[in-house]
């Protein structure tokens, strides 16, 4: 399974997904605008980002570099990158007494990377009754069955982590976050709207439907098709 976060994509998706208010979202929010800013080249990765604005304002990246970097004209976008930045640093060195922009961001990608652990993308799931076939005792959340989706013959394992409840019986629907533990296999296959079964060897239990996808690495491209 991927556990580690690596594009602007994915954070901005598990950020999102997030509804509560804490100050590591506030600090990734202000990361997220930063990426968003740098416009001196294409970026996909927070590893190029952050090559990016090493080379750019200096290593050690620090407060007094970011402010050294003056407006020439043509910088505008990088400069208002860097001042984001410099709130980033300030609020954590307010909040969390930590001033190192590589710590800082180390830390939103741990903190984030324990969601991503459970999720790479949502789904509303229908459980069938036990007289159609499905279970016949309830699931809790956590549960591992396999996904299968139309377009292959391939199944994976896929945890469901169920929202706002605990335990699912037979003839439920639901939403859940899905982790499956092949997502390489499945890149660029899936799309929000997609259905598929979930499985007890070959038996099948229900039937779910993507409604959001968070791991960037799933999403199909636009106008391309499975198997291209």
């Amino acid at each position: 399974m991927d556990s580690h976060i690596q594009t602007y994509s994915t954070l901005w998706n598990l950020v999102n997904l997030q509804k509560s208010e804490h100050k590591q979202k506030e600090f990734a929010q202000i990361f997220l605008l930063a990426m968003n800013d740098w416009k001196r080249t294409p970026l996909v990765t927070i590893a190029g980002f952050i090559r990016e604005i090493k080379k750019y304002f200096g290593k050690p990246l620090t407060r007094d570099k970011i402010i050294n970097k003056k407006f020439d004209g043509t910088n505008a976008w990088d400069i208002e990158a860097g001042s984001l930045l410099i709130d980033l640093i300030d609020l954590s060195g307010k909040y969390d007494n930590e001033t190192n922009l590589d710590n800082i961001i180390g830390n939103i990608l741990k903190y984030y990377e324990q969601e991503f652990g459970k999720v790479d993308f949502i789904a509303k799931l229908k459980y069938l009754t036990t007289e159609q076939g499905g279970r016949k005792i309830a699931a809790h959340s956590g549960y591992r069955p396999q996904i299968k989706f139309d377009f292959t013959e391939m199944q994976t394992s896929g945890q469901q982590t169920f929202i706002d409840r605990e335990t699912v019986f037979p003839g439920d629907i639901v939403e859940a976050k899905i982790k499956i533990t092949s997502p390489d296999y499945f890149k660029g296959s899936l799309v929000e709207g997609m259905k598929f079964e979930f499985r007890e060897g070959e038996t099948i239990i229900g039937t779910g439907q993507i409604m959001e996808i968070v791991n960037d690495k799933l999403e199909m491209i636009k106008g391309t098709t499975l198997g291209s």
